[in-house]
C-alpha cells in the first residue's frame, strides 16, 4: 500500500494498489479499520456477585453486554471533469507564462477551478495527450505529446486521479504511451489506462478516504483510434469484449466498497450513441456505481441508470472539454461532476449528485487561457472570447440555453433555477 499526503486537500489519500493475478481471481490487502475512523470498538463486560443473607451463600453471576457501537456514516466528496487537451496554442501560452526558470507555466489556467478541485477528497480528470517529455518532441493537434509541467500542473491543483486511455494516447507510438505511464506512475496520483503490461494492468487502483475504498478502472473505445494500434509492451484495457469487462467490475467490487468507471467512448457530437446506451448498462449490471465519460468534448446527458436487483448508477456519458482551444462555443463549455459517496451499514450509494458547468476562455489570439466556473463568468468575458471568430453567438445566454438543452434539471445546480 502507497500512502500520498497533499497539501492542497484537507484530507489524506491513500492509493491501495491491490495486487491480483491477471485473471483477476486474487485478492489484495488491505489496511486495518481504524477505530477513530468508525471501526467497530471491543465488546465490554460487566460482573457482579451477590450474596444472600443466610447462613448458605448462594452466589450468582450475572453478565452484562454492551452493544457495540453504531459505526458512524461516512462521506466522501468526488468531482470529476473531462478532456484536458494541450493544443499547440495551450502550451504556447504556458510558455509565455514561465517565470524564474520555467520552461511552462500551466498553473494559472486552473486558477479559477482549483478551490473547488482542491476541496473536493478526490478529484478526477481525463489527460487527452501522451506527457512523453521533450525526448518525443512537444507538439499539438493531431500527434499530441504535453510538457511534463502538464502533468506536474493537474497535481499541483489537486487532481488525484489521471485517466490516460485515450485516443491519443498512442500518439507518440508505444514508446510515448510508456514513458507517459511511467511518468504519471511517479506522481502521487492514481494513474489509469496506460499500464506497462499484464501484471501492471491487473494491479487494482483504490484511493481510500474516510474508510471507504473506491476502485478506479478505464476502458476505451477502439472504433474511435485513427490508427491501428501496437500494443506491444502496452496495455491499453479496450471496451472490445463484454466478459472481459464484466469481471474486472466485479473483480473491482470484490476488492472495494465503491467502483468508478472511465469511459473513453461515443463519437464527437451531442447525440449519446446506442452502443454507450448498451455498455452503459452492461457496466451498471455488473456493480460499477458510476461511469465517467469522456472524447465528445461536448458535454452529454447525465442520467440514472436502474438495476434489477434495485441498486442504480450515475452515469455522466460526457463530461466535455476542460482545457483546449477548441474552436466552436459547445467545445468551450465543460462539465464538472460533484456527488458524494455516502456509506451507511457497509452500504454505498451517491448522493447530491451535481454537474457544474465550466467555461475555458481564450483571447482572440487564443492565448490568455483561464477556466471558469460558469456560475463566475461574465458577458464581458463572453464578448472578448476568441470562439466568436467561428462561433458569433458565444454569449452567456448562450451557454444557459446550451446546458438545459443537455442537462436534465435534477442535476443541475440551483442558479439554474
Amino acid at each position: 500500500m502507497m500512502m500520498y499526503k497533499r497539501n492542497t486537500k484537507r484530507t489524506a489519500l491513500v492509493l491501495a494498489l491491490v495486487f491480483c493475478c491477471a485473471s483477476f481471481s486474487g485478492c489484495g490487502l488491505f489496511r486495518s479499520p481504524d477505530p477513530s475512523k468508525g471501526g467497530v470498538g471491543r465488546d465490554t463486560e460487566g460482573v457482579s456477585d451477590t450474596t444472600s443473607d443466610t447462613t448458605t451463600a448462594d452466589t450468582t453471576e450475572t453478565t452484562e453486554t454492551t452493544a457495540p457501537p453504531v459505526e458512524p456514516v461516512k462521506r466522501v466528496s468526488i468531482l470529476a471533469v473531462g478532456d484536458n487537451i494541450i493544443h499547440e496554442a495551450v502550451f504556447t501560452d504556458a510558455k509565455k507564462r514561465a517565470s524564474d526558470g520555467e520552461e511552462y507555466n500551466f498553473v494559472p489556467m486552473y486558477a479559477g477551478v482549483a478551490e473547488k478541485i482542491a476541496a473536493a477528497d478526490i478529484a478526477f480528470i481525463n489527460h487527452e495527450s501522451p506527457i512523453a517529455g521533450n525526448d518525443k518532441g512537444i507538439s499539438g493537434y493531431p500527434t499530441f505529446n504535453s510538457p511534463r509541467e502538464a502533468g506536474q500542473a493537474l497535481v499541483d491543483v489537486g487532481f488525484d486521479v489521471i485517466n490516460l486511455a485515450n485516443n491519443h494516447i498512442l500518439d507518440k507510438g508505444v514508446a510515448g504511451a510508456r514513458a507517459t505511464a511511467e511518468y504519471v506512475q511517479s506522481l502521487p496520483v492514481a494513474e489509469l489506462g496506460a499500464y506497462l503490461d499484464e501484471e501492471d494492468h491487473s494491479t487494482l487502483r483504490i484511493t481510500e478516504v474516510n474508510g471507504i475504498r473506491i476502485a478506479w478502472l478505464s476502458f476505451f473505445d477502439l472504433s474511435i483510434l485513427w490508427r491501428t494500434p501496437d500494443m506491444t509492451n502496452i496495455v491499453i484495457p479496450l471496451m472490445d469484449d463484454d466478459a472481459k469487462i464484466k469481471t474486472e467490475i466485479e473483480n473491482a467490487k470484490a476488492n472495494a466498497d465503491f467502483v468508478i468507471v472511465s469511459t473513453h467512448w461515443g463519437r464527437e457530437q451531442y447525440e449519446v450513441t446506442a452502443e454507450q446506451k448498451r455498455v452503459a448498462a452492461l457496466m451498471s449490471e455488473a456493480g460499477a456505481d458510476v461511469i465517467l465519460g469522456h472524447h465528445s468534448h461536448i458535454i452529454q446527458p447525465v442520467e440514472w441508470h436502474e438495476n434489477a436487483d434495485g441498486s442504480r448508477t450515475l452515469i455522466a456519458y460526457s463530461l466535455g472539454n476542460f482545457l483546449s482551444t477548441q474552436y466552436y462555443s459547445y467545445n468551450m463549455v465543460g462539465g464538472m461532476l460533484t456527488f458524494d459517496i455516502v456509506m451507511e451499514d457497509g452500504v454505498c450509494t451517491v448522493e447530491n449528485p451535481i454537474l457544474n458547468p465550466t467555461v475555458t476562455q481564450y483571447s482572440m489570439n487564443r492565448d490568455s487561457l483561464g477556466i471558469y466556473m460558469l456560475s463566475d463568468y461574465t458577458e464581458e468575458l463572453a464578448k472578448a472570447h476568441g470562439t466568436l471568430v467561428h462561433s458569433p453567438d458565444f454569449s452567456v445566454e448562450w451557454i444557459y440555453k446550451h446546458v438545459r438543452s443537455i442537462i436534465s434539471d435534477e442535476f443541475l445546480p440551483v442558479y439554474f433555477e
